[in-house]
């Protein structure tokens, strides 16, 4: 297995010490500069190869957007870290269980109708809606009024806004 290198920049010398101990039991980490995976403070985060490390699951969005692979809490066990570190190197990423729902989108309310949920899809998918009217066999006022639906429902402002809280087009498959 090829060694893989690490950088720790924590503001805990406590977490760090936790960190690198655990990492120095593994024959594949080497911690020192430069690395192939960064394993830096929540604030201090930015792009691929970066294991974040939280205090919370508030920065999740902020971080995702950041390109960060790797998000771990701080409270994480420190094998949790080490796992991150391992994955983010070999995988492309790794998400703390714990983060999970703050990463992945909720699924859609139950109370949705099945036009709503196919409008849903099409929407997400980035029809206009004369395109859904089209493809639903409805009306394209028909089409604006499941949309006005669905941002109620969702508690979105506006359809860019539903389109970004729901992911991906595969978040709502019926």
């Amino acid at each position: 297995m090829r060694t893989i290198h690490v950088s720790l920049s924590l503001r805990s010398a406590l977490l760090t010490d936790k960190i690198s101990s655990r990492l120095a039991a593994v024959p594949w980490a080497v911690v020192r500069r430069p690395a192939d995976v960064v394993v830096v403070d929540a604030a201090d985060a930015a792009g691929p190869g970066t294991v974040a490390v939280l205090s919370s699951a508030d920065a999740v969005p902020g971080l995702v957007r950041l390109g960060v692979t790797g998000l771990v809490l701080a409270d994480d066990p420190p094998e949790d870290v080490v796992r991150a570190v391992h994955d983010v190197h070999r995988h492309g990423g790794w998400v703390s269980p714990r983060l999970v729902p703050s990463v992945l989108p909720g699924p859609p309310p139950a109370s949705l109708t099945v036009r709503e949920r196919e409008a849903l899809r099409l929407l997400a998918e980035g029809w206009e809606n004369a395109e859904i009217a089209a493809a639903m066999f409805i009306t394209v006022s028909a089409v604006k009024y499941h949309v006005s639906n669905l941002l109620r429902k969702f508690g979105c402002r506006d359809r860019t806004q539903l389109v970004s809280r729901l992911g991906r087009p595969s978040a709502v498959r019926s």
